[in-house]
């Protein structure tokens, strides 16, 4: 009895072919994976997330939210020892501790501009989560897409604060060594171009 090979050539060739067209959907549809997020959005009332109904906590928020809005958005930093300590502990790499040391480091940039009002924030607050002596402020950041050319995406960074006393004594957040603490490609969501201005850049 004659015994035949039901593998044929055209069978063999078909078989790579539709490994590797498997192969291409599931580049594909990691690709779409990875570029089909949920953007980031901030509240539209930033202000009524800096509040509690513990008196200690809202004594806390309500220092962070200072901090954030009059300090590190409209640049009045020769009111930091209304909201800061004397000895300030700092973890971003742009600064030593002291409070006077932040002031110098910030407080050079440019004059003050005005303190917004709750519907005018530049800086999009995700979320506020007050613990204890712990104050963190989770915020939106928009970032060039090295993926596709001339597109943005975001993402979330934060700061956290250890209070004293309702005023900040020490500080975490996303800081690193280059462009001292933001990446280059990301702005501020609100500000003004398409890349974080120098003026921005550390502490935030």
């Amino acid at each position: 009895m004659e015994t035949r090979n039901t593998f044929d050539g055209d069978t063999n060739v078909r078989k790579p072919l539709t490994l590797i067209a498997l192969g291409l959907s599931a580049f594909v549809m990691g690709a779409s994976l990875l570029i089909a997020q949920d953007p980031v959005v901030g509240s539209n009332d930033p202000e009524s997330l800096f509040t509690s109904k513990d008196p200690k906590l809202n004594t806390n928020k309500q220092a962070a939210m200072h901090i954030m809005r009059d300090l590190l958005e409209a640049g009045h930093w020769d009111e930091a020892p209304k909201w800061l300590t004397e000895k300030y502990i700092q973890h971003n790499p742009c600064c030593a501790n002291g409070r006077q040391t932040v002031m110098t480091f910030f407080g050079g940039r440019g004059t003050p501009r005005p303190i917004p009002n709750k519907s005018s924030w530049a800086t999009k607050v995700v979320s506020v989560v007050a613990e204890g002596d712990y104050v963190t402020v989770a915020v939106v950041r928009e970032c060039a897409d090295p993926r596709a050319a001339g597109k943005t995406y975001t993402t979330t960074w934060f700061d956290m604060w250890r209070f004293v006393d309702g005023k900040a004594d020490e500080h975490w957040d996303f800081g690193t060594v280059a462009g001292q603490g933001n990446a280059p490609d990301c702005a501020r969501v609100g500000a003004a171009g398409g890349a974080a201005p120098a003026g921005d850049r550390g502490q935030r």
